[in-house]
């Protein structure tokens, strides 16, 4: 009886306590309001439309509360055994205050980082976390004004809710909300994504940064999205699964020499090398039609003088991977290969194959070498000469926790190259840190002075995303002028005229406004050398996994070196074509943690989502299911060989011979099959025309297929908000030959159509059925 009665009366406690949060929890949701409403101020400012995403992102947090408003249940059952109301009010209070707290710090880095903070956290070191928060911390004053309000508001509720007038709740009340919590976590999805949000910015903010980072470090504990989608992908279509079981992405060496056309004939000395990774080096501010303004005005010189690739990507949405992607082309295994550490992979690379032929490889740095591991896989590659942070003595002044500034790491850089007096050629390897966070460097203030008159010098009116980022954008103008300075004084070195020059960026830095999440990945390429015959502007797509394959092919057709028989890359060599077209699939890392992009041909798989790719990287979402699910299986493809490639002990077998050139045939930038193969069409920059008279819907049409498309007719159909088809017209039937491309206007009649908002879809259609035989664009907003 005893007993019973003890638990009848802990039950009741228990109750109570689960009551005492439910009845606390407008509390929470109040103060949450206030920092929502604190992103909205930082959101406009960026552009994202607060009228139509506003209440997205608050049903977003409301849903977040309810998905883990179990959690906030559970935690609080210690209360039932404190007596005093108030002290479990204060505990409480307390609880939440760290809550709110972690919400603003979370908050913080998107503003910062330009993506939410996930699992990604978990794969760097506590001196690698040390050093990126020393290095790019800076508190928003929004933040230190939202962040107090938002915790007197939950004090001041809370303090409401010990009154009498408070609205009480049985302990039935509160078994129940725990029931609808626990069935909500597991039935709900992560987010609500409505069509109205259309940018990574918008889904940067809809999103609930505390439920984004719980739900992320939970996927990684089950093993990660990556391994998910590769154990759910279909079987069939893997581009990337190689006959050896043990080494899936082993294949026949087959790049073709694409870059020996455009360089002088010539059988002398095998050329040196010289390799520039720009921290942070975006398209949308270097370069012809850069979004924001090109800020690199020496680049811009230097890329009219030699290989300009315009729709170039990198494969990593960070650092980490940019090392084994330019000189290894290789996979990434979980956390980028070289997070492996000393369990790395045993591979060939670009490093290692001229190595073994005598090359002198060297490395210069401003920073420290053992972030993302990157001195372990260099010093693993063979690199004779490693210049780092420690290596900068008196004369050179420290910028901030990354290390040394840029122009001192060139300074230090030509110095060490006027001392080095080998003749054997040389692989040479810049790695710039300047437009990092905190972006500070020597003599900031006039580097600031002229962010205006860069943007008057090219005709622009100044932004607020100029003026609100003018310490970037100075960085930007910093590093251009410290590799004037590295060219200007490397053509006095010796060898100069012998020498191929290879600049891009490892990413596109976060912190300015993006407009689509490929802008991530979208950086320059630009290739110069004193070998060049001509200048010439490349539209064709490649990305950083074809570079080490494309200068062995070079250097093995035209100096006589050799290549691996057998190679593991995933590129397949730069495509040099001056038209727009994309013959490569392209995985796409964007944090150690994150893989959910990737590009087959004409098509953008982005986080499960299909896109139609265009000139500039646009993109525009696409509806297309047989499209989709060939993407979706050749991305498991991928995903299953790369999980596999960073559990094995060697990508190749050993002992794997090298080979001249002319010992490989069927060489070509096809060695995949793509989503766009089959000669389909698709569909890109679908813009409405409203007018006076009729309304003109423009279109592009592109075959980036290698044969001729086939006949299709232009279809345009529009729709209400509901989906309901109002009306459509049909342009008339063509052919497009291959990577050729077709701007078509259609012009609907909307007479009986009455004033409000429609959706447009274009689509190339079968002239006789109407049905869609390639990748349209859907859902373009049109209002009337």
């Amino acid at each position: 009886m005893v007993i019973k009665e003890r638990l009848h009366k802990l039950g009741g406690a228990l109750g109570a306590a689960l009551v005492t949060v439910l009845e606390s929890l407008p509390a929470l949701m109040l103060a949450w309001l206030v920092l929502r409403a604190a992103e909205g101020i930082h959101a406009s400012g960026a552009g994202v439309p607060q009228s139509t995403l506003l209440g997205v992102g608050v049903g977003n947090d409301a849903m977040s509360l309810l998905r883990y408003g179990f959690v906030f249940l559970l935690a609080a059952l210690p209360l039932a055994f404190i007596r005093s109301q108030r002290a479990r009010m204060v505990l409480l209070g307390v609880g939440w205050s760290l809550l709110l707290c972690l919400q603003a710090g979370l908050v913080q880095y998107h503003w910062v980082a330009g993506v939410p903070l996930g699992a990604d956290l978990f794969a760097y070191s506590g001196s690698e976390i040390g050093t990126t928060v020393a290095g790019g911390w800076a508190a928003s004053p929004l933040l230190l004004a939202a962040l107090p309000l938002s915790l007197a508001v939950l004090w001041a509720v809370l303090a409401a809710t010990t009154r009498e007038w408070w609205p009480r709740f049985s302990a039935r009340s509160g078994a129940l909300a725990l029931a609808i919590s626990l069935a909500a976590f597991a039935l709900l999805p992560d987010r609500f994504l409505p069509r109205v949000v259309r940018t990574d910015a918008d889904l940067g903010f809809v999103i609930n940064k505390t439920a984004y980072f719980a739900d992320s470090s939970l996927g990684l504990l089950r093993g990660g999205p990556a391994t998910a989608q590769a154990q759910a992908a279909a079987q069939g279509d893997a581009p990337w699964e190689g006959k050896d079981p043990r080494y899936p992405f082993l294949r026949a060496e087959r790049t073709p020499d694409t870059l020996g056309p455009l360089f002088k004939a010539g059988a002398g000395a095998p050329p040196n090398l010289v390799f520039i990774i720009v921290e942070g080096l975006g398209r949308s501010f270097s370069g012809p039609g850069a979004r924001l303004g090109s800020f690199t005005p020496f680049l811009d010189e230097l890329a009219q003088q030699g290989l300009y690739f315009e729709n170039f990507l990198a494969g990593q949405g960070r650092t980490f991977g940019v090392l084994t992607t330019v000189f290894g082309s290789l996979p990434f295994g979980e956390q980028g290969l070289a997070a492996l550490g000393e369990r790395m992979p045993r591979h060939d690379s670009l490093l290692t194959v001229l190595k073994a032929q005598g090359y002198r490889l060297k490395f210069y740095s401003g920073s420290n070498m053992e972030f993302d591991n990157e001195g372990l896989f260099l010093r693993a590659q063979g690199v004779d000469s490693i210049v780092s942070e420690k290596d900068f003595g008196p004369g050179y002044r420290r910028s901030n926790d990354w290390g040394y500034a840029d122009r001192d790491l060139v300074e230090m850089a030509l110095a060490r190259e006027r001392e080095d007096t080998h003749a054997n050629p040389a692989l040479s390897i810049i790695q710039t840190t300047s437009m990092h966070s905190p972006f500070t460097f020597p003599g900031q203030d006039a580097w600031r002075r002229r962010v205006p008159e860069r943007l008057a010098a090219l005709g622009r009116a100044p932004q607020p995303v100029h003026e609100d980022n003018r310490d970037i954008f100075a960085s930007i103008l910093y590093t251009d002028d410290a590799l004037r300075l590295f060219f200007e004084q490397a053509r006095s070195l010796p060898g100069y005229g012998n020498t191929i020059f290879v600049v891009t960026g490892d990413h596109r830095l976060p912190e300015l406004p993006m407009d689509t999440r490929i802008e991530r990945y979208h950086v320059p390429l630009i290739v110069y050398s004193p070998l060049l015959k001509a200048p010439r502007a490349i539209k064709a797509v490649s990305s950083q996994f074809d570079i080490a394959p494309s200068l062995l092919a070079y250097l093995a057709n035209n100096h006589g070196l050799k290549s691996p028989a057998r190679v593991t890359w995933l590129g397949t060599g730069l495509d040099v074509e001056p038209a727009f077209r994309n013959l490569h699939a392209i995985p796409l890392k964007q944090t150690k943690t994150e893989m959910s992009d990737f590009v087959s041909g004409s098509v953008y798989l982005a986080q499960g989502q299909l896109h139609t790719l265009a000139d500039g990287m646009s993109v525009d979402r696409a509806q297309d299911a047989g499209a989709l699910a060939k993407a979706q299986a050749q991305f498991g493809a991928f995903l299953r060989a790369n999980a596999q490639a960073g559990k094995t002990a060697a990508l190749s077998p050993p002992g794997a011979p090298l080979a001249a050139y002319g010992e490989a045939s069927g060489r070509t930038l096809r060695s995949v099959p793509l989503v766009s193969e089959a000669g389909e069409v698709g569909v890109s920059g679908v813009r409405p025309r409203p007018g006076t008279g009729k309304l003109s819907v423009e279109a592009t049409f592109t075959n980036h297929a290698a044969i001729r498309s086939r006949e299709f007719a232009p279809l345009l159909v529009i729709t209400n908000e509901h989906g309901l088809e109002l009306g459509e017209v049909t342009g008339e039937a063509m052919s497009l030959a291959p990577g050729k491309s077709a701007r078509v206007t259609l012009h609907p009649d909307l007479g009986k159509i009455p004033s409000g908002t429609y959706y447009l879809s274009v689509l190339p259609s079968h002239p006789d059925t109407g049905r869609s035989i390639g990748v349209g664009q859907y859902h373009v907003e049109l209002k009337l």
